[in-house]
This record gives C-alpha cells, structure tokens and sequence, in this order.
C-alpha cells in the first residue's frame, strides 16, 4: 500500500513540475525574453502589439484629440492667469507649442524605450544561463531527491518532463500472486525510500502558485503598457495647465510597466541559480524531517521572490503602487475564503450548539416533568409560609 502511495505522490509531483515549465515558458514569452509565433513568424510580443496599424490609428487618433484639448486647456490657463496674474502669456502659450513637440519627441522615447528594454531583457536572461542551464524542474525534482541518486544517475542525465514513474523508481518486488507490491528491487534512478515526498509537493505548489501571479502581472503590463502608448498624447495635453504634472504621472507609470519585467526575470533566474546550493545543505542535530521542512521553506521562500523581486523593481525605479493591483484579486479571494470559512465554521458552531441545547431540553422535559411539578408546588408552599410570616411579624 505504501508503494502505491509513493507512486501517486511522484506522479502528482511530475505532473505539478510540468505545469511548472509550461508557466516559465508563459513567462519568458509575456515577458518579452523569447518570441512567440504569429502568422508564421517569430514576433516579440509588446514590439509587435505597439507595431499594429489598429494601435498606430487610434494613436493619431487621440493625438488629434489632444491637440484640441491643448487648445482649451491652454485657453483655461490664460483665464486662470488673468486672476492669480502669476505667470507670463508668453509661457502659457509657449507650454501649448512644446505639449505639441513634445508629443512627437515622446513618440519616439516611447518605440525606442520598448526596443531598448527588450533587447537589454534578453541580455540579461541569457547572462543567468551562462554558468546554470537548469530547467526549474529539473532543480525542483533535485532538490527533492537530495543524496537518492542510484545505480550512475544524477541530474545532468534526467529530464523529468520526459520520464515516467516506473522509469525513475524502477521495479518492486511483489507477492500475492504478482500482484502486491511488498519492497522497491532500486533497479531506477533513484532510491524511493529516501524521495521527500510530502515537501515535493509542498514545494511544487507553491512555486506554482508564485509563477501564476507573476505571469498575471506580466500579461497585465503588456495591456497596460499599450494603454500608455495610446494616451500619452492626453497626458501632454495638460502641460500649459499644471506644468506637466499629469506627465509626470503618465512618465513614472511608463517606466515602472517597463522595469516590472526586469524585476520578474532577475527574481525567477536568481531562484533557480541558488536552488541547486541550497538543496545540498544540512542542519547538523536535527532529523532527516527537520532537514525536510528547512528545504520547504527555502524553495517557498525563494518561490516568494519571484512576485516580490516585481515589486522591488517598482520600488526602486517607479511606483510600486500599481502592483498592489496585480495581485489584488488573488489576495481578495484568499482573505475572502477565509472569512467565508470562519463564517462558515461559526454557523456550523451554533447549529450544532443548537442542535444540542434543544436536545439536552427535550431530555429534561422527558425525564424531569414530574420534578418541575414538584419543584413548582415547593416553591408555590414556600410563599405561601412566607407571606404568612410576614403577616404574623
């Protein structure tokens, strides 16, 4: 039975681990680092979305629109001046020409920043696979496996989206007729018995679970840095109005969409670069438990970075703000789960309180009617004796 056991717990793991690389190729792709195919060709995805002729209409589009709101933007920045009398005519309608060039100079700081920032993304991906070429499943089923490598194998010579339960664990010894496993014969890659199993699974779902957000945030920044592309020109129309500081706005948002990849990609390369030294430490004086549940919490500790080295990156080069929004509804669902649990636990509380007052109440009523008779004459005698005595004082 317990060799049952483990092969499902494996096969679960296995299944979990390439769920994990199908994520981690989402999410080189949404990203930016590698290419994904449209009509044949291999095309970046933000480069080929800001490149559409749909996105460059609306773009013109909402130019011509916010040359109009230059205009009466700057018209309500001359009424204003005439009573605070604060700044010069000169200024105002000079800021109406510049939000005009400065919408066309922006143009190209926004197409070129987008090639830019791709091409440095990819330098940088490909810098972290200079010394590790690992698959992050690859590192997750090492680390889980620790010292277990048998008969020559080690992880160089694996791929776990290739392989099967038999093939890892080899064959087991049977009785009953060839059918109940009884003892595992370690003719696989690895020793069954020395598999962490419980934190294999521990560990696999939370990666998991820290690549989703990540992937959710990235596929928002590509929507998101579109939507800034088309309304850059809105932003430029304030400028003889409040000096640019709706651009400032639009400028800080621009470049934390930007870095929010970088941030994903240094956190998720950085995981599975010291993923492989952490599996081969020990804590010396503890159980091979212990060592279990000190190797659970680095991988999901790690696994963490992966959505807060995002957050980093916002923090230091734009406003980390937007990426409560990334992450709001997960959370919103996790703390609403937990309410709805409590409220859930506190209603089958009371029932079952209920439920058994009513029952305790039911029992007295059908053991005790004569006593509560008895009880009622007592004390209707007792008053009676009272009053008697009051009288008679």
């Amino acid at each position: 039975m317990i060799i049952f056991l483990q092969e499902i717990v494996l096969q679960l793991f296995l299944w979990l681990l390439r769920l994990c690389d199908g994520l981690m190729e989402i999410f080189s792709a949404v990203a930016g680092v590698t290419d994904v195919t449209y009509h044949g060709q291999k095309v970046n995805i933000i480069e080929h979305l800001a490149a559409q002729t749909s996105v460059g209409t609306i773009f013109w589009c909402v130019f011509i629109l916010a040359v109009g709101l230059t205009a009466i933007f700057t018209i309500a920045a001359i009424i204003k001046n005439m009573i605070a009398n604060n700044r010069n005519l000169s200024t105002i309608v000079g800021k109406f020409f510049l939000a005009l060039l400065g919408t066309m100079a922006m143009l190209a700081v926004v197409v070129l920043g987008i090639l830019i920032s791709n091409s440095v993304l990819v330098l940088v991906s490909r810098i972290f696979q200079i010394e590790n070429t690992t698959k992050l499943s690859n590192a997750l089923f090492n680390a889980c496996v620790g010292d277990g490598w048998i008969n020559g194998y080690s992880i160089a010579e694996a791929d776990v989206s290739t392989l099967t339960v038999r093939e890892i664990m080899g064959d087991y010894s049977t009785a009953a007729f060839g059918i109940w496993p009884v003892d595992w014969q370690n003719t696989g890659m690895i020793n069954p018995d020395k598999f962490l199993y419980v934190p294999s699974l521990v560990a696999s779902v939370g990666v998991m679970i820290s690549l989703l957000v990540a992937v959710l945030n990235l596929a928002k920044r590509v929507y998101e840095i579109i939507f800034l592309y088309i309304v850059m020109p809105v932003s430029m129309s304030t400028l003889p109005l409040d000096d640019g500081a709706r651009f400032k706005v639009w400028r800080e948002s621009f470049i934390t969409k930007i870095v929010l990849a970088y941030g994903a990609v240094f956190s998720v390369n950085v995981f599975i670069l010291l993923l492989p030294i952490i599996t081969k430490m020990k804590i010396d004086g503890i159980s091979g438990f212990g060592n279990g549940l000190f190797l659970i919490f680095m991988i999901i500790g790690g696994a963490m970075m992966i959505p807060a080295g995002q957050h980093l990156f916002a923090r230091l080069f734009g406003q980390a703000d937007d990426m409560h929004a990334g992450g709001g509804f997960l959370r919103s669902a996790f703390y609403g789960g937990r309410i709805a649990s409590a409220m859930t636990i506190g209603a089958a509380t009371k029932l079952i309180r209920g439920a058994s007052h009513a029952a305790h109440h039911h029992k007295g009523k059908g053991d005790g009617g004569s006593k509560n008779d008895s009880n009622e004459k007592y004390v209707e005698e007792k008053s009676e004796s009272t009053d008697k005595e009051g009288l008679t004082v």
